[in-house]
């Protein structure tokens, strides 16, 4: 990504490494029921994944970027349908954890 390789000993790739390693050690000293950390990380991924849907779709339809390979019309229309009902049922799983 950004035209670099993957190093490990890059510096982004370390702050990377230390972002995952912080926010596990905070959710394993501040949350007591392993099944509740489940739930929140669970959660907090349902928020990410729209976000990542949408962005592959803007990338998959990009022919600057696919080329020959660029989602149809069809297939743009299919895919923006299932991320809007994925994107409602997240809203509808947060509305209930907040709201219950």
């Amino acid at each position: 990504i950004f035209g670099e390789d993957y190093n490990i000993k890059d510096y982004h790739s370390w702050h990377g490494v230390l972002i995952t390693y912080g926010l596990a050690i905070l959710v394993i000293i501040f949350i007591q029921d392993p099944f509740e950390g489940l739930i929140y990380s669970q959660m907090f991924l349902s928020i990410q994944l729209p976000i990542t849907i949408f962005l592959l779709i803007y990338l998959t339809s990009s022919k600057k970027i696919m080329g020959k390979f660029v989602n149809g019309l069809y297939q743009k229309i299919i895919l923006i349908v299932v991320g809007i009902i994925v994107t409602c049922l997240n809203l509808i799983l947060l509305w209930e954890i907040f709201y219950k």
